[in-house]
């Protein structure tokens, strides 16, 4: 499916990922794990294209998206949920989706589908997005995204902030995309909510892949989780 094939990236003249590795296949939840700094979210950007490649490989199902622009990787069915959500603040609920829907050439069924798991949006559509609360400019990030009929979802710190039944939904979004066979990678500083969700969980340190492992194995293991994430 998606495969990050030792990767080298920086940012001007200081580099983040040193040889980094990761993959996902369909209908998997794989969850990066790191302090801060570690470089998790500059993975996800280097996946969307919006940092360049040093060295490595970046393909889904075999093609490179190595020497593509941004914009045209939605088109390859890989969307991405910032942190900070990056929403068109000035536009309504519905053009923020329909921008969505641009990117992939979906159509009315594929907005209905995300307004279904998104109910709190249908009665938001006229609404800027400005306007709406932080749990409900996470639904419309998270719905825009579903617009583009992913066949990869990029997202980073989904739960940020948000209060527990907001969390709740979209971990429970999340759990629907991989039924509906979605390889989804997860940045989460929530260890416990991941490990509930995740099949597997990437632990990166000072930009290297230290160790993947089985989420089930974390259960029983709190010393590997201590390792990589404690102070």
């Amino acid at each position: 499916m998606l495969t990050v094939n030792n990767i080298d990236v920086a940012y001007d003249q200081v580099q983040v990922l040193y040889q980094l590795s990761l993959s996902v296949e369909r209908g998997e939840i794989l969850c990066l794990l790191g302090r801060n700094g570690a470089g998790k979210t500059t993975t996800l950007k280097s996946i969307m294209g919006l940092l360049p490649l040093r060295t490595g490989s970046i393909e889904l199902d075999g093609e490179s998206l190595n020497n593509l622009a941004p914009h045209h990787i939605p088109g390859k069915g890989v969307a991405y949920v910032p942190q900070g959500r990056r929403l068109f603040s000035e536009l309504s609920v519905q053009q923020n989706m329909e921008i969505g829907l641009m990117a992939s050439g979906a159509g009315k069924e594929t907005r209905e589908y995300a307004l279904s798991l998104f109910p709190r949006l249908r009665e938001r559509l006229k609404q800027r997005a400005e306007t709406l609360s932080g749990g409900e400019q996470q639904m419309l990030a998270m719905a825009r995204a579903i617009c583009t009929r992913p066949q990869v979802i990029l997202l980073d710190e989904p739960t940020e902030g948000l209060q527990p039944s907001m969390t709740s939904l979209i971990r429970d979004v999340i759990v629907e995309m991989k039924q509906q066979n979605v390889a989804v990678i997860l940045v989460e500083q929530h260890v416990d909510a991941v490990l509930s969700i995740a099949d597997r969980v990437s632990f990166i340190e000072h930009g290297v892949d230290a160790e993947t492992v089985y989420a089930s194995k974390l259960h029983n293991n709190k010393g590997l989780v201590q390792k990589y994430l404690g102070v």
